[in-house]
């Protein structure tokens, strides 16, 4: 029977290979894993296939160049672990064609690439905000407080914080759409 003290010090032997696929993989996970799902056909079998990607990419991690993205890396090693696991099940339901995978695949890369961009454009958009405004979008966002006890504890009437937060959140969207479209220009 091993004491506490032995498991703690075999977490703290792991090496900085181990903790810089966990810390990529802990960073990327939901994504790759909303991925997979778009191309697999229930949720169970997105949870098998995430499986088998999570070990393929520790047994392939020594391949993997670092001056890359991982998250594209990833989903190519998904994307080939989804057409397997077809290809394995596929006597026992039927399966979208390889064409209409790929083509969600595509649309998936897309989908994530704007909205990677509409998540910086909104970060410098909020950075842009008076400072009363960018605190009141940050404590109520942050906190996740009922509205009625932010309003309390910032002397407002619920409503007023309410159709203040409103105003912000139009101000924010006109400027990530400005923003957005200045960049497809550029």
């Amino acid at each position: 029977m091993a004491d506490a003290g032995n498991d703690s010090s075999a977490a703290g032997a792991a090496g900085p290979k181990t903790e810089e696929f966990l810390k990529l993989l802990g960073a990327h996970e939901r994504s790759l894993f909303a991925y997979v799902y778009s191309l697999a056909p229930t949720w169970q079998d997105a949870e098998e296939v995430m499986q088998r990607v999570r070990i393929r990419i520790w047994q392939q991690f020594d391949e993997y160049d670092v001056n890359k993205p991982f998250d594209a890396w990833a989903r190519a090693i998904a994307y080939y672990l989804v057409l397997a696991y077809r290809k394995e099940k596929s006597r026992q339901r039927e399966f979208f064609t390889e064409r209409i995978l790929e083509a969600v695949s595509n649309r998936f890369d897309t989908h994530l690439e704007r909205a990677n961009e509409r998540r910086d454009a909104l970060i410098d958009c909020v950075d842009k905000l008076e400072g009363r405004k960018r605190d009141l979008v940050q404590a109520y966002y942050a906190t996740g407080q009922p509205a009625e006890t932010m309003a309390h504890q910032l002397s407002m009437t619920p409503n007023a914080l309410r159709q203040a937060l409103f105003r912000i959140r139009k101000t924010l969207l006109d400027c990530v759409e400005r923003t957005l479209r200045v960049e497809s220009r550029g």
